[in-house]
């Protein structure tokens, strides 16, 4: 049998938009490029107007475009699987674990029809069937949770095909993944994301300077926010913990999203539109974030790791976030900033009036905060634990 002209193969499969599970994965593809690994990445259409294909190219990884889609009918993603895994063959492929529509067929060709090692990274899933409210019939019986059984059957599909699976948090997907899914323990492995931290922080001429672009004085207090801007990103609650606290208290929204306009709205409302920024959409938002006093991720949904708390907290910045999901994990509460409950604007509102009030202990969990990304969050490490697995599985 000939040689696999790649050693690894990754796929950000079913992607959307770009987002932090795309970003994470470009990294990994980058780190093994430079150990010296042929390299290959599958990118669906979505992401053609994005910055993936530029981040890629800078990187120098070898990007192909490929025609399956969740919008696709079954045969066409089944014959656009087969033409690529026949061109491109890879010894190990990694897949980002899709659970949209149709997207499970990559895997089972890939699986029926090469010879390669199956990895599916775990970076989001379905909220747990418990939360969903149940349809009551005569307001008393409950209904049954049907709609849950494709998303159930996928789980299934993806836990027989692939060789093994990193979940990015240890707390919530991996018993998910075994009790709802049928995962075996043994085949998951839990390795956190990870990111670049900068090795400089910004100086207090770059602080103020920046600042000061956003009509902020040096006794006023900024809250950032940088994500999508959709409702399950709860930005909306903060807006109102905004309307709350003193005027000298400003928030900048780094992202874009569906939520936009009625989130403008919802500030003119509340009255706050004089202290809230909308900066769009920022390749390289660090600028802003690192800047910033506090930096709050309101999520409503179980957020699979919450890359954004880990990119303020390599800046230095402590951050208050909502205690839900792998974002749960990834600081200790009181040390490197602050966690509420999700949805709550008054509980939100009250924890960062007193942290915008304490300069001392701010700067205390922002310096642990970057400590502890140095430690756990590195990209070093964590590309180090992805080689160990390949070599692993690979053998």
């Amino acid at each position: 049998m000939s040689q696999p002209a790649f050693d690894l193969a990754y796929l950000p499969l079913g992607a959307a938009a770009f987002g932090g599970a795309e970003r994470s994965l470009l990294d990994l593809a980058d780190g093994m490029v430079e150990s010296g690994k042929r390299v290959i990445v599958f990118a669906e259409g979505a992401l053609r107007e994005t910055p993936f294909p530029q981040i890629a190219a800078e990187r120098g990884i070898e990007l192909v475009w490929v025609g399956w889609a969740p919008e696709h009918g079954l045969m066409t993603n089944v014959r656009e699987a087969l033409r690529v895994f026949r061109r491109y063959p890879a010894r190990i492929i990694h897949f980002n674990i899709s659970w949209r529509e149709r997207m499970w067929v990559v895997p089972v060709v890939a699986k029926l029809c090469t010879g390669a090692k199956l990895l599916g990274s775990m970076r989001a899933m379905p909220d747990p069937h418990q939360l969903v409210p149940r349809k009551r019939y005569f307001r008393l019986v409950p209904g049954l949770r049907l709609w849950h059984l494709p998303e159930v059957l996928v789980g299934h599909v993806w836990a027989k095909v692939l060789d093994f699976t990193v979940s990015i948090n240890a707390n919530d997907f991996p018993k998910r993944l075994v009790a709802s899914y049928g995962f075996a323990s043994d085949r998951i492995r839990v390795i956190y994301n990870g990111i670049a931290a900068p090795a400089q922080l910004a100086t207090t001429t770059q602080r103020r300077s920046m600042r000061q672009s956003l009509g902020l004085s040096d006794g006023d207090i900024l809250i950032a926010y940088s994500g999508r801007l959709s409702r399950e990103k709860g930005v909306h609650i903060l807006v109102r913990a905004l309307s709350q606290l003193p005027g000298r208290f400003h928030l900048v929204l780094v992202g874009d999203g569906p939520q936009r306009g009625e989130l403008a709205l919802l500030t003119q409302e509340l009255g706050v539109s004089g202290r809230t920024h909308f900066a769009g959409f920022l390749r390289e938002p660090d600028s802003i974030i690192g800047v910033a006093d506090i930096v709050a991720v309101p999520s409503l949904w179980y957020e699979a790791f919450g890359r954004v708390v880990v990119e303020a907290m390599s800046l230095g910045v402590p951050v208050v976030a909502s205690r839900i999901g792998g974002m749960a994990e990834l600081f200790e509460d009181g040390v490197h900033g602050h966690y509420v409950p999700p949805g709550d604007a008054e509980r939100l509102a009250t924890t960062l009036a007193q942290f915008g009030a304490d300069k001392n202990a701010r700067e205390r969990s922002g310096a642990e905060a970057r400590k502890l990304v140095l430690s756990r969050y590195s990209l070093e490490r964590v590309r180090a634990q992805y080689a160990e697995l390949y070599s692993a599985i690979g053998q």
